[in-house]
C-alpha cells in the first residue's frame, strides 16, 4: 500500500496528517503493518530543497528506526 502526501508541511502538520491516516487503516480493518518506509524531501518554508548535515558537515542520508518504545508492562498485560 502507498500513501502520498503532497505539498509543503511543517513537521507538526506532517505528523498530524500521519495521525489522521490511522482512521483509514481502521476503516480498512488493518491492524498491523511491517517494513514501512518513509521518504521525504526536506525543504525550507518556500519549498526550496535543503540538505540536513551532521556537525562535521557530512550530509545526513537517512537512518533506521526500531519503532516505538514498547513497555515491558505491555508484555505482561499490565
Amino acid at each position: 500500500m502507498k500513501i502520498r502526501f503532497q505539498g509543503i508541511y511543517t513537521i507538526d502538520e506532517f505528523i498530524q496528517a500521519m495521525l489522521e491516516q490511522r482512521e483509514h487503516f481502521r476503516e480498512l480493518g488493518i491492524k498491523h503493518i511491517r517494513n514501512a518506509n518513509l521518504y521525504y524531501q526536506p525543504v525550507d518554508e518556500y519549498g526550496d530543497p535543503v540538505t540536513p548535515r551532521y556537525r562535521n558537515g557530512d550530509p545526513i542520508e537517512g537512518w533506521k528506526d526500531r519503532g516505538p518504545y514498547k513497555s515491558a508492562a505491555s508484555d505482561f498485560g499490565l
